[in-house]
């Protein structure tokens, strides 16, 4: 777990300079909020939705990414269609297997709809430990 999060502030390039990061949040009917925050290496994007939460990373470039909690070190695909996927197979995470996918739907850099599902493995095979859709997502405000 440690290592996870530590990549997650790796791969964001936190740092304290305020006029390299900008905040947008995105919201739907059925009370799911997003909000992105870019900064210097990449994007992070807060999801939430009826008390689930998940945080998903992805680097400018798009060569890699993560889902925290889950996969250190997404693998990126895009298709013709404008969806971005961050995914890993069985990783191993403090003493526990995960895998995840995340699924991101862009209209050029607005954010339409995001799926996020991580797995945790049990004894008697995959256990979904998280799964939120968010999908008709509307831009409330920037900051």
């Amino acid at each position: 777990m440690k290592h996870l999060i530590f990549a997650a502030l790796v791969m964001v390039g936190i740092q304290t300079q305020a006029q390299t990061n900008s905040t947008r949040i995105f919201k739907n009917a059925e009370g799911c909020t997003v909000t992105v925050e870019q900064r210097r290496n990449g994007i992070t994007l807060d999801i939430e939705k009826q008390g689930q939460k998940a945080v998903v990373g992805l680097l400018n470039d798009r060569s890699s990414g993560d889902i925290v909690s889950f996969c250190a070190n997404a693998g990126v695909e895009t298709d013709a269609d404008g969806m971005l996927t961050l995914s890993c197979d069985n990783q191993s995470n403090g003493g526990l297997s995960t895998r995840g996918q995340a699924d991101l739907i862009m209209s050029g850099d607005t954010l339409k709809a995001v799926r996020v599902i991580g797995q945790v493995r049990r004894m008697f095979g995959w256990k979904t430990d998280t799964l939120i859709v968010c999908e008709s997502l509307r831009e409330r405000g920037s900051r």
